[in-house]
């Protein structure tokens, strides 16, 4: 399977890319994502993509500077360019500087892009073929094992004689015989200070041993961070799984200090029941979210159920919370309530997809709350960022360090605003409370005058004045009602409506409130005096 990354500055755009084709049927898969040349370099090179679709306009870094480093790298990547209409003068100077190819986005169709990137295949194949030939070594074996792993695992997956075939060329048995899926995903929390790929790839390798000792023939892919295995054995037992397992975590544990998780399927008699079978698998395997916690987790697929509460019910308990924690500067708060959050997660096995829901919906709201700290284009690139980083993340712990992280930068931006700011905004809020005191005014107004926060302005204002900003309109508007009671003859259904209140039963209980008086007791004590 040929790896992919797609690079435009436009999220609709990578959306329609990712769904346009069926992108493992053609033998690719896409590795990683990016909205300009800067990132889109950095990404390539960690996942050093085969092939990679880049838009020509973007900010920071375009999509020609980014051609020209891959290119300085790396002759043999394919590069396709991303253009429109009027944009030929931009293409040919990417194809002269190192593109493989362009495509006009109004043509990112079915049958254009298929043609495309057959085409780029063809020629990644020829590479691989020469190479195979030069180093007298097997072509393409390892690619045609990753194509069948990714064939098994679709969905909607029907047996062909061309994938049996290429099955018995790798000598998997398929009839007579019994499968399973296993994971096995390598906990990065722990171990010794090394390259942790070096290390996974040292544990797979007795992985591969064990299989091959017990006769057990297998398939096997990596799935973002953890690696998937198609067994098949005759007269297959889960104690045969197990044993295979303990042996390669104590492996683990003694060489690395480190610990494995395992989750596998049931075990199945017919290859053609493979993809209804990995659709199931597929949801219960996302236990491994929360391998984090665990140490040597070993787990049958049935035995996992998942939990599904109601979203809005967790936003409507949790998120008011953790937007006052922000608003406070309280660090801390924020990092409680996070991690209690986190267990109630964790203690009921919640389904992942409704986790990242939660957190994406949370990240939402504290940008609707304090994005105005960030510039508009910051705004955008951050909050875009965040919600792929959440939707694409494998493990909660590393959802808690983005959250943590985003908190950790808004609290720092509220501290600056407030230190450089704040005196002199309270100043103007003030100044717009004793102008429009006689309106019906709220908290809400004030912050969208001051293009502020309504949660900032709340915060702001109590540590400057000493009160809620709504005990402060009440106490300026009840001073304004005793001087129009001792300087004026007006009635008091005028004066209540005079200094903002359209309800005298509401202008009456708040006044006694502050006063400890009725109206008519203060009018008449003043009298006296």
């Amino acid at each position: 399977m040929y790896k992919v990354m797609i690079v435009d500055d436009e999220v609709l755009v990578r959306i329609g890319l990712k769904t346009t084709i069926d992108w493992e049927a053609y033998g690719f898969t896409i590795v990683s994502e990016a909205s300009n040349g800067e990132q889109g370099y950095e990404n390539y090179l960690k996942y050093k993509p085969d092939v990679i679709i880049t838009d020509i306009k973007m900010p920071k870094q375009d999509g020609l500077w980014l051609v020209e480093k891959i290119r300085k790298e790396n002759v043999e990547a394919r590069i396709l360019v991303l253009t429109c209409y009027d944009e030929f003068s931009y293409a040919r100077r990417a194809l002269k500087i190192g593109a493989d190819d362009y495509i006009l986005k109004s043509e990112v169709e079915d049958e254009e892009l298929v043609k495309i990137m057959i085409a780029m295949k063809e020629k990644i194949d020829l590479q691989n073929k020469a190479k195979a030939i030069k180093d007298n070594s097997p072509f393409d074996l390892e690619e045609l094992k990753r194509s069948i792993v990714s064939s098994l695992i679709k969905r909607e997956f029907q047996v062909e004689e061309r994938l049996l075939k290429s099955l018995k060329d790798l000598n998997f048995p398929t009839t007579e015989t019994s499968f399973t899926f296993m994971s096995i995903s390598v906990n990065h929390n722990k171990g010794i200070q090394m390259d942790m790929q070096q290390v996974s790839n040292a544990v797979m390798n007795i992985l591969f041993e064990q299989l091959n000792y017990h006769e057990i023939a297998y398939i096997d892919g990596q799935l973002a961070n953890r690696y998937l295995f198609f067994i098949s054995s005759p007269n297959l037992k889960p104690s045969d799984i197990k044993n295979i397992f303990t042996f390669a975590s104590n492996g683990a544990k003694q060489y690395f200090d480190i610990s494995l998780n395992c989750v596998y399927s049931k075990i199945f008699n017919q290859v053609e029941l493979a993809g209804n079978v990995y659709k199931e698998y597929s949801e219960k395997v996302q236990v491994l979210f929360y391998e984090m916690k665990h140490n040597n987790l070993f787990m049958q697929m049935d035995e996992i159920k998942f939990t599904e509460p109601n979203v809005f019910d967790l936003k409507k308990a949790n998120n008011k919370n953790f937007i006052e924690a922000i608003g406070q500067e309280n660090l801390e708060k924020v990092r409680q309530l996070n991690e209690e959050i986190g267990q109630y997660f964790e203690r009921g096995n919640v389904s992942p997809a409704i986790v990242k829901i939660f957190y994406s919906n949370l990240i939402g709201d504290l940008f609707s709350s304090y994005g105005l700290f960030l510039s508009k284009r910051e705004l955008f690139e951050t909050h875009e960022t965040y919600h792929y980083q959440i939707e694409n993340s494998d493990h909660l712990v590393n959802i808690d360090k983005l959250l943590i992280d985003f908190a950790t930068s808004l609290i720092d931006e509220i501290q600056n605003m407030r230190y450089t700011n704040s005196r002199f905004m309270i100043n103007q809020a003030l100044n717009f409370i004793e102008y429009h005191y006689s309106e019906d005014i709220s908290l809400d107004d004030v912050a969208k005058e001051l293009n502020l926060s309504k949660h900032y302005l709340c915060s702001a204002f109590k540590k400057e004045t000493g009160e809620n900003m709504s005990l402060y309109i009440n106490n300026l508007r009840i001073e304004k009602a005793k001087q129009l009671l001792l300087e004026s003859d007006f009635k008091i259904k005028e004066i209540f409506e005079r200094v903002g209140y359209s309800n005298q039963q509401y202008f009456s209980k708040v006044f006694k409130k502050i006063t400890g008086m009725t109206v008519i007791e203060y009018k008449e004590s003043m009298v006296k005096k």
